[in-house]
């Protein structure tokens, strides 16, 4: 095989990665809609610090244990999670 037959199958792989990744966080913040829709019925603000940073230390952790630097994934989630949370104030 060719370098750039190999390269466009890998680099096809990568995009349908991608896709799904997109595709995840569009489902992330569908939840992330829903669980405000909760909070603005119950009054509660749409920021949980607390569980903000759960979330983070599991990922974190998660990814440690699958190889990766647990501070880039702490902070890709970051990002994740400013996503959703704009979102949810969107909404509100």
């Amino acid at each position: 095989m060719s370098y750039e037959d190999e390269i466009r199958l890998l680099r096809n792989e990568i995009n349908r990665i991608n896709f799904q990744i997109v595709e995840k966080i569009g489902e992330r913040v569908d939840v992330a809609l829903r669980i405000a829709e909760v909070k603005r019925r119950s009054g509660r603000p749409i920021r949980d610090t607390n569980r903000e940073e759960a979330v983070l230390d599991n990922v974190s952790r998660l990814g440690g244990e699958r190889g990766l630097d647990p501070l880039s994934v702490r902070k890709v989630f970051r990002e994740i999670i400013e996503l959703c949370v704009r979102a949810e104030e969107s909404v509100s």
